[in-house]
């Protein structure tokens, strides 16, 4: 499911237009992509947190040439849904 598909759900169940639920999910994304890039976790209630994660630099061989390789450290948003989302599903 895309965010089109998704937001034509979310307008039906909200009885919202279809572009206010695409902004809406959009801000969202924006919302949480700029607090997390500060270090701060977004928890929201019966849904799940949103954190800032990092992977450490490390090296990989490649195994056809035999050459070992550095991977810079990365970032990323982890999410970990709340036992009442995860399972949830029926």
């Amino acid at each position: 499911m895309n965010k089109s598909e998704f937001s034509e759900i979310l307008s039906k169940k909200t009885k919202l237009s279809k572009e206010k639920c695409e902004l809406f999910l959009t801000q969202m994304k924006d919302c949480l992509l700029e607090v997390c890039s500060k270090g701060e976790d977004v928890s929201i209630r019966n849904f799940g947190r949103f954190s800032l994660q990092e992977k450490a630099r490390r090296r990989y061989l490649n195994p056809q040439t035999k050459r070992i390789y550095e991977v810079e450290p990365k970032k990323y948003i982890n999410f970990k849904g709340f036992k009442s989302f995860k399972y949830g599903v029926k």
